[in-house]
């Protein structure tokens, strides 16, 4: 076998046919599994390529697509050189589906410049018939490929193969995975064309250019032709090409990323003649072994479910080169930064240990400090994009930050992320404005709150201003929060209940499980709970009080914690029956509210929005904003 490594301009502006063979099954790949992990994988490189200059372009990474096997087949007088593919069918006919669905987007919008080189990668100029395709699919694909091969756009492809529904059914027949991949990757790349608004905005926070469509589309071009690279493993004459494909397709347990990078740490420490077991049980032992294997557990981070250890990788690696990297190239982010280091694996495992200890607090935090009652908190907000930079300021700034001036930064930045929660603004773009605001504190000469707060506050648009008071205010007020996710509002109230508390009584944090629990209850009875008559005279319809009461019943306002047992007992059941239940049973600060009112009391709108400002009061002191 010959191995050599190509990119796809490389493979493809060869006049070469690469043929699948008869016995290999049809194209398969689905949108969900290969189709979207492969453009996230284009784009992210795009995204690299516009933001460096050119200069800096031969020092990105290429993104590995894997190996594909070829055997040589003969051809005879004028014919095109051609190669059998014995594995990476697949791959290489989903490239050209992408470079085709690029050559007809370039030419309908007028980018002319690209015409020679899409032209040159995807037909063989030399060729007749079906010799003029790069790739030539198995039997069943081959009326499907030369369709979206030679239609030029979506419209003829939707002409020529329209959704049709099934007969007495609201679902559609499937159309040739072919077809439905090209409209795909023609669709995909429009979208990544238009920069929005909201994308503006965040590169503006970054102080990033925002780029034209030319711009964009000759990253895309690079980003396919130049960075996206194949293992060619050409066969020789004694080589058994279904023993290859047989053993390239076995079964197997596919190792994790973090197997990878131990792997790879500890082969190139034997190449240095390191003392190897010394380094293992002194560095890495712990990851595999230690503490209940805490390590291996699965935690899910927002859309992640991954172990532990490949979690703190992840985001370690993202702290270290402050990209937005993708978790699935975790082996080859981290193989590329350890070849920037010093080469010393000691030092460099130590430098990994330490991070991993701040971040194991992170992930399970013991309450003392007021980093470990923000972690505490950022597992209910569910907001994992902010670690890279909390290993910044827990990490590396520590010892360099006053324990005080670090408890501000922290609470800041918890404010800022309640009160967005709150006033339920969106958190996709949450990875770019920390990864931002770790980018400039690293050059910022001082690391401070004010530092900090000053580039929190420089936000202006809904995905990443710091609400003011008046609309913290309104929403909390206002915004039935009870119906969005209940472990923020649980958590918010137990940050209220604990301010609450005075020198004058114990500390206590909750460990629960406590529930939610309505003052005046989702299931409220007009007997029980009647429309108080001062608000009859208001002049507003019974629907309009309805309303008014269905808002109010989820604010902050009308709820509380209690036990599972105390919130059952009391139930649905009428004020004058639960206030003194409340008020006698729970230890709650955050229910002591209920011991200043009376049994004859009524629990009214007004109330409710009484005890809300009330509670906003207290918000406001746990999370502040200048």
């Amino acid at each position: 076998m010959k191995p050599s490594t190509l990119s796809i301009f490389e493979l493809f502006e060869r006049e070469r046919r690469y043929l699948v063979p008869l016995f290999q099954r049809p194209y398969v790949w689905s949108q969900e599994s290969q189709w979207e992990p492969l453009w996230e994988d284009i784009t992210a490189k795009a995204d690299e390529l516009w933001r460096h200059s050119e200069a800096e372009d031969d020092r990105l990474r290429n993104h590995f697509m894997g190996a594909v096997v070829l055997n040589q087949i003969k051809v005879f007088g004028k014919q095109i050189a051609a190669t059998e593919i014995i594995d990476g069918q697949q791959r290489l006919t989903t490239l050209q589906v992408v470079l085709v669905a690029l050559r007809d987007y370039a030419k309908k919008n007028g980018h002319n410049e690209f015409d020679k080189t899409l032209e040159r990668i995807t037909e063989n100029s030399l060729g007749r018939g079906d010799e003029r395709y790069k790739v030539w699919p198995t039997n069943a694909d081959r009326v499907a490929f030369e369709t979206i091969f030679s239609a030029g756009s979506p419209d003829v492809v939707n002409a020529k193969y329209p959704l049709q529904r099934r007969k007495r059914s609201k679902y559609y027949l499937p159309r040739p995975r072919l077809v439905e991949a090209y409209l795909f990757f023609y669709k995909v790349i429009e979208e990544y064309m238009i920069i929005d608004d909201r994308e503006a905005e965040a590169l503006l926070i970054a102080k990033e250019v925002i780029p034209d469509q030319g711009t964009l589309l000759n990253a895309l071009m690079d980003a396919i032709t130049r960075h996206l690279v194949l293992v060619l493993i050409d066969l020789e004459d004694n080589d058994d090409p279904q023993i290859i494909f047989e053993t390239l397709n076995a079964y197997g347990v596919p190792l994790l990323p973090s197997d990878l990078i131990r792997n790879y740490v500890f082969l190139e420490a034997t190449r240095r003649r390191d003392d190897v077991d010394s380094l293992y049980q002194k560095y890495w032992q712990e990851y595999d072994e230690g503490d209940a294997g805490f390590w291996k557990v699965e935690e899910r981070q927002g859309r992640l479910t991954r172990p532990r250890l490949d979690l703190f990788l992840y985001q370690f690696l993202t702290y270290q080169t402050e990209r937005d990297i993708i978790i699935k190239h975790l082996f080859q982010e981290f193989r590329g930064w350890w070849a920037s280091r010093s080469h010393i694996a000691s030092v460099e495992l130590q430098f990994l240990k330490e991070h991993a200890a701040v971040f194991k607090g992170l992930l399970a935090p013991d309450l003392t400090t007021r980093s470990s009652l923000f972690a505490r908190r950022l597992r209910a907000l569910d907001t994992a994009t902010i670690y890279p930079l909390l290993l910044f300021l827990l990490a590396e700034k520590h010892g360099a930050i006053p324990g005080p001036e670090l408890d501000a930064i922290l609470t800041d930045l918890e404010s800022y992320l309640v009160r967005r929660a709150v006033c339920g603004l969106t958190t996709q773009n949450y990875n770019r404005v920390f990864l931002s605001l770790l980018r400039n504190l690293r050059k910022a000469p001082l690391v401070d709150r004010d530092a900090v707060r000053q580039l929190l506050l420089e936000g202006e648009g809904d995905s990443v201003r710091w609400p003011s008071d008046d609309e913290f205010r309104n929403a909390w007020l206002n915004t039935p929060v009870y119906q969005t996710t209940r472990g923020r509002v649980t958590m918010i109230l137990e940050a209220i209940d604990l301010q609450l508390t005075t020198s004058k009584q114990e500390v206590v944090h909750i460990a629960g499980p406590l529930s939610i629990e309505h003052v005046m209850p989702q299931q409220w009875s007009s007997t029980d709970w009647p429309f108080p008559a001062q608000q009859e005279q208001t002049g507003l319809s019974q629907e309009e009080l309805l309303a008014r009461r269905s808002q109010l019943l989820h604010t902050f306002g009308n709820l509380t914690l209690l036990t599972q047992p105390l919130n059952s007992a009391i139930s649905n059941g009428p004020f004058y029956a639960k206030r003194p239940k409340i008020a006698e049973q729970s230890n709650l600060r955050l229910n002591a509210y209920f011991q200043q009112l009376k049994d004859t009391d009524q629990w009214t709108e007004e109330d409710i929005l009484r005890r809300g400002r009330a509670l906003f009061e207290v918000a406001c002191k746990i999370w502040p904003r200048p």
